[in-house]
């Protein structure tokens, strides 16, 4: 029974869930007069690891505990746990619906509004404005609005007949739906992106971004402005935010929503900062990849930014990997080698605890290899103890390049076909990364052999290559081109 649906949702409460829950299964309007609180009481002794020390949760052993004396009843026991475990999901039916004052205002004002309990919709409608205007513009803002003004004129218009007073509750729940739907779409569109960048572009995919592109966004905004609506700028944001996902050669719209939220960030919620701030990071290692320096340089202040306001950095209070990982490479690019010292002191105590000794040792293979201590790169290389397949695959390329720098032509020569062997042979690499980490090692071998042989018409061929290259990346590309330039 420890591996079973009961016990791992019984895992994921915290102590006071766990407290709540039991006042929850004692309740007789959720128990229907059965008593689960023995049954309960049984299990609790096991939180929170619920580990089966000596069959300690076999059913068996939970039922002697129950009702000692007699003899285990396998149908008994089964209806235990079933009934335990619908309990459990109505307890985080109630617990989502209590955390989720959008959606308890709208099931509370139908319920009230087909008893006709004008009083009680009214206090409904006041503790819903106050609620609302303590949050910040992001979807939960303009989806709480919408529900407000949509019921409130639902309410004049069904439950009295007053369509006159409907009118203003319509018309802006007009609006805070359209404001609603760009905030979503906005977070879709970089989704699409982010996708058609990882994966071969399918028609389902294509068609997605096709639907996106023929809607006349910039007719809305123009619209907006005429009018002097009040969220004339925020709708603004939400398009060069949209844009920047599907236009991505004009950069216009990638600096107009950078500095709309770079003035004012403080107007959104914490969700929408966090989004907007990942949308504007992502932007910049596209544009990266495809070769454009200048993008460097801002993706270090923005993440600078992020780190200062801790925005879209820390998830229940760690730093992922993979963004620790790419702020290292990105300010080491720049040179910025004090700056990712200091980084690495603040930040690793941040990441979680089975991260942090590994990822510090990939920091400081990094750190050692901007300083040209080669050597010290590849000790602290070799102590990274992978975590995912991408962290093989920054230590097979850094690796490489230290070997190159020491002149270990043989040791590198051994190490390229380990590489491709690993690469080519490895299932969970993705196929266009694949291709071009091969790439790189193609090219690689070709170059350790034009040190030792001095051909230059091969040398120049290699050049016209790596310049033409379209699947290698950018990075690679221009080390590779640095290195056949100063042979």
């Amino acid at each position: 029974m420890h591996d079973s649906r009961l016990i791992q949702t019984l895992k994921s409460f915290s102590k006071d869930e766990f407290k709540q829950f039991e006042k929850f299964v004692a309740s007789p309007f959720f128990n229907n007069g059965r008593n689960y609180n023995p049954f309960l009481n049984e299990l609790k002794k096991h939180y929170p690891s619920f580990e089966n020390r000596k069959d300690s949760l076999k059913p068996e052993s939970i039922y002697k505990k129950i009702y000692p004396g007699k003899n285990f009843n396998k149908q008994v026991m089964w209806n235990l746990v079933s009934q335990l475990e619908k309990l459990a999901m109505e307890f985080l039916l109630q617990t989502a619906m209590n955390n989720s004052k959008p959606k308890r205002f709208v099931m509370m004002f139908d319920e009230l509004s087909k008893r006709n309990l004008d009083k009680q919709i009214f206090k409904e409608i006041e503790s819903a404005e106050k609620y609302v205007s303590s949050l910040k513009y992001g979807i939960d803002y303009f989806n709480t609005k919408w529900i407000l003004e949509i019921n409130k004129a639902g309410y004049w218009h069904l439950v009295q007949g007053r369509q006159d007073k409907s009118y203003d509750g319509t018309v802006k729940s007009t609006e805070y739906l359209l404001l609603n739907f760009l905030a979503e779409l906005s977070i879709q569109v970089s989704d699409l992106q982010i996708l058609n960048i990882m994966y071969n572009r399918g028609d389902e995919l294509n068609s997605a971004i096709e639907f996106v592109k023929s809607l006349d966004f910039k007719k809305l905004v123009e619209t907006a402005k005429k009018n002097k609506n009040k969220y004339a700028p925020v709708v603004n944001f939400y398009y060069n935010k949209i844009m920047c996902a599907i236009d991505e050669d004009e950069e216009i719209y990638f600096f107009e929503m950078k500095k709309y939220f770079d003035d004012n960030y403080k107007l959104f919620d914490k969700e929408e900062q966090s989004n907007s701030v990942v949308s504007l990071a992502n932007y910049c290692a596209h544009k990266m990849r495809l070769g454009d320096k200048k993008f460097l340089k801002i993706l270090f202040e923005i993440n600078k930014f992020r780190l200062k306001n801790e925005i879209g950095a820390f998830q229940n209070g760690k730093i992922n990997k993979a963004l620790y990982n790419q702020i290292i490479r990105n300010a080491l690019s720049l040179d910025e080698i004090k700056w990712s010292e200091w980084f690495i002191k603040e930040y690793t105590p941040k990441l979680r605890k089975q991260h942090q000794k590994t990822m510090s040792a990939l920091a400081m293979g990094y750190i050692c290899y901007a300083k040209k201590d080669y050597g010290s790169s590849l000790e602290f290389l070799n102590k990274v103890e992978f975590i995912d397949i991408r962290d093989k695959l920054h230590v097979r390329i850094l690796s490489a390049k230290a070997y190159y720098e020491l002149n270990s032509s043989e040791l590198l020569f051994f190490y390229i076909d380990s590489s491709k062997h690993f690469i080519g042979n490895n299932a969970a690499i993705e196929n266009k990364t694949k291709e071009a980490y091969m790439k790189f090692f193609n090219y690689l071998r070709k170059l350790l052999s034009l040190k030792e042989t001095h051909d230059k018409n091969k040398l120049r061929d290699l050049k016209t290559d790596l310049e033409l290259d379209k699947i290698l990346r950018q990075r690679h590309k221009r080390w590779l081109l640095e290195k056949a330039g100063s042979l």
